[in-house]
């Protein structure tokens, strides 16, 4: 009892109802996800807070401590495409908190309520109830797109459509195996109709790189296949944009291809700061890589190497953990050969 006084008297009773009215709000959005899932056949993989998820791996559940995390749930889609309802993926949490604002109105009409505590900490939670109907908070703040702006790019083409289902799966999946290898050949090709202004389609193409990598493709053709997507820079949601560009700088590094315009993107003090926020996992091999390569420091990358491997086994993402064994690899070999040239 004296610790939560102690907590109320430092933070006091609004900053309380904000804190409470979020969590809660939280969840009220959650349990819309879960309702649009299940309505549509999809089954949840994945319960993530903000620094937690509870994923089910292998069969099981399991707690897992990424490095960045937003609230929100994770489910694999119906086998059968013609089941996937994109809207309810969208707008199933929002149309909870869109009930609960209608009913606290119509609640706070109900009584007569004075210049009072209670009046604000109604109004904090109608306010919170509010932003999660827009997707504002968190969404937002994380450079992540809106459930409208989700909604909108996949109604503007048939491949934009196809693309948010294939990515939903392969989302899910790598949730439950910690790779997208196990994804359908099928579903890998590209539509023909497909367009580098939409993100939901660059979404699908770094979706190849990564499925085409796990399967042994030549990474210059993947390379030259996501190198079409430079103009989309301007029109991704920030969250894509960093994992495009990891993607591509990495590749390229690893690959020995640093060309002018690859190592400017990755010395350009705004992609940099792009790609600590909202790629920091990844982040780790690409720092390494330009180490290795760039600045030709073969134990600074190993030593980037480590740490990434501690947080992506802690995230169980194995894809992660093989790609940074493999440049390890690499690098620990070119380090053995300089040093016998040297000798």
């Amino acid at each position: 009892m004296q610790v939560a006084g102690q907590l109320i008297s430092t933070i006091g009773w609004l900053g309380l109802a904000l804190i409470a009215s979020e969590l809660l709000a939280t969840l009220i959005y959650d349990v819309g996800q879960w309702v649009g899932f299940r309505l549509t056949g999809a089954r949840v993989v994945a319960l993530v807070g903000f620094r937690y998820q509870l994923s089910r791996v292998a069969g099981h559940w399991k707690f897992q401590r990424p490095l960045t995390a937003y609230p929100h749930l994770i489910a694999m889609p119906a086998e059968d495409p013609r089941r996937f309802n994109h809207a309810l993926y969208c707008f199933g949490g929002p149309l909870f908190n869109l009930l609960v604002v209608v009913m606290s109105l119509v609640t706070m009409l109900q009584f007569t309520l004075g210049y009072s505590l209670w009046l604000f900490v109604f109004i904090i939670w109608i306010w919170v109830n509010t932003l999660k109907v827009a997707q504002l908070l968190p969404m937002n703040w994380f450079g992540r797109p809106t459930a409208g702006q989700e909604f909108r790019a996949a109604r503007e083409s048939t491949a934009a459509m196809t693309a948010a289902y294939v990515t939903a799966c392969a989302r899910a999946l790598k949730v439950q195996t910690g790779r997208v290898a196990d994804l359908d050949a099928g579903m890998i090709v590209m539509p023909r109709d497909g367009g580098n202004r939409n993100y939901l389609v660059v979404r699908q193409a770094n979706l190849i790189l990564e499925w085409g990598l796990q399967h042994g493709l030549s990474t210059s053709e993947l390379l030259s296949g996501l190198a079409r997507l430079e103009p989309s820079f301007n029109t991704i949601p920030r969250a894509d944009l960093a994992h495009y560009l990891d993607a591509t700088i990495y590749w390229n590094l690893y690959s020995d291809h640093p060309a002018p315009q690859v190592t400017g993107w990755y010395q350009d003090a705004g992609v940099a700061q792009l790609l600590r926020r909202y790629e920091p996992l990844g982040n780790f091999k690409l720092r390494a890589v330009y180490e290795w390569r760039v600045n030709q420091a073969p134990q600074r990358a190993l030593a980037l190497i480590t740490r990434g491997l501690k947080y992506a086994r802690r995230s169980n993402d194995l894809t992660e953990i093989d790609w940074l064994k493999a440049l390890r690899a690499r690098v620990e070999a070119s380090a053995k050969t300089s040093v016998t040239k040297e000798g």
